[in-house]
């Protein structure tokens, strides 16, 4: 592994065969999505610097639908892809796990399209219902599947009573502390809007994209990106850490369908769903006072943290249920200490949590270094509402609830604005 992760050459190699190798099926498509992919953020970053504010709410729109008809393909498309090739090919495939994720991802999609279309209260608790009954049917399926034994045969790992308990406890948790964390840092977070909803959208697709270009894979899932994690630590900067946390999760089980290692139920809601709701909480930093005026220095602070939290949150499943895996390195690297399920887990980690979050660092430096990047990210934010006038900000809660609530994606500016007008 070391010596695969230090090869400059297989880097490049891998690196090249995700931009511009259409041989064969999948990587063809591969290769199209992910260039599909760079225009389509490419034309939202020119929109969004182009277009008047009177424009915004309709490229909000337009680019969040868009975003949705592309995780909508990506979806099918990676799933026949997989069932042709991998299914095809006698690989390892559990029904009981995939499909229900599979129905996850699309439910998700379609409450995000509801709420857009016609944001009604109703539709929104029904949407948000339809999320939450997919997901406790997801971890049903999971437990029933763990417990008919068939993933610790299949997988080669026995887990005894200790680490079953340790397993769920350390879930629970970490769960526990991100929750908290964000009702009690979060404390002003307002619901979910067609603006908000619409950058999630956004967000959730581009990193969804953005997981197939790997710098380098690990043998039991995780892999260095291109910045993949960064749309949604952008996401929870301009949006608050509640709404993060929920579009990391969601971004969490899409990663589960593409490269599914589940061994355990808590194994799998600490490496998807709670890792990635971890990365969520990167905005953290975003309303003390006392780092006012250096978002280079909030989002750096912000993704560290989010980075650590996804870090404890594989340590914790690397231990306890893929532990065992290490003594099999012993003999190959000559470390003995790979033999304890604790060290193994730390190295594994540290192979490529900290090299991805690094990376995401420096992109989001670059881009705050931009004047403009800032002000656009001012103007769309949850901070930046707050700096609206207080007529404007009761105006926009009042629009958000009716039929017409698609006024609640127009810039805060825009609305202040038109209250002067009439003034």
């Amino acid at each position: 592994m070391v010596s695969s992760l230090l090869s400059f050459q297989d880097l490049l190699k891998d690196v090249e065969s995700f931009f511009i190798d259409f041989n064969g099926l999948e990587n063809a498509a591969i290769s199209s999505m992910v260039w599909i992919a760079i225009a389509a953020v490419l034309a939202f970053i020119v929109c969004k610097f182009a277009v008047k504010k009177g424009g915004q709410p309709l490229v909000n729109k337009i680019f969040a639908f868009f975003a949705l008809a592309y995780a909508v393909t990506s979806i099918i498309l990676f799933t026949v892809i997989y069932f042709k090739i991998d299914v095809g090919e006698d690989e390892y495939f559990t029904p009981m796990t995939y499909y229900p994720m599979l129905a996850f991802a699309i439910v998700a999609v379609l409450g995000i399209i509801a709420v857009l279309v016609k944001p009604l209260k109703s539709v929104k608790i029904a949407a948000y219902s339809a999320m939450g009954a997919a997901l406790i049917a997801v971890i049903i399926c999971l437990i029933v599947y763990y417990a008919s034994g068939d993933p610790e045969h299949l997988n080669g790992v026995k887990l005894d009573v200790g680490q079953n308990v340790a397993l769920y406890l350390g879930a629970a948790a970490i769960i526990a502390a991100i929750a908290l964390t964000a009702i009690f840092v979060d404390k002003n977070s307002r619901p979910f809007d067609s603006r908000s909803l619409s950058f999630a959208a956004v967000c959730i697709a581009m990193s969804f994209a953005l997981s197939y270009v790997r710098f380098f894979k690990m043998p039991f899932g995780g892999s260095i990106t291109f910045a993949s994690t960064l749309p949604l630590m952008l996401y929870s900067y301009m949006f608050g850490i509640r709404k993060g946390a929920l579009a990391g999760m969601v971004c969490g089980i899409l990663q589960a369908i593409q490269d599914p290692w589940i061994l355990h139920p808590a194994q799998f809601l600490l490496d998807y769903p709670v890792a990635f709701a971890g990365i969520g909480l990167a905005g953290i930093l975003r309303n003390l006072k006392v780092f006012d005026g250096k978002p280079r220095l909030q989002f750096s602070l912000g993704a560290a943290i989010a980075g650590l939290v996804r870090f404890i949150s594989h340590f914790v499943s690397g231990a306890l249920a893929f532990g065992s895996y290490g003594a099999g390195y012993v003999d190959a690297y000559g470390i003995e200490a790979l033999a304890n399920p604790y060290f193994y887990s730390f190295l594994y980690q540290v192979m490529y949590v900290i090299p991805d979050v690094i990376i995401v660092i420096v992109a989001g430096i670059l881009l705050f270094s931009s004047k403009n990047f800032r002000t656009q990210i001012d103007r769309y934010t949850a901070l930046g509402a707050k700096k609206a006038s207080p007529a404007a900000t009761a105006e926009e809660e009042k629009t958000a609830e009716t039929p017409a609530a698609d006024s609640a994606a127009i810039p805060v500016e825009e609305e202040a604005s038109a209250a002067d007008e009439k003034k």
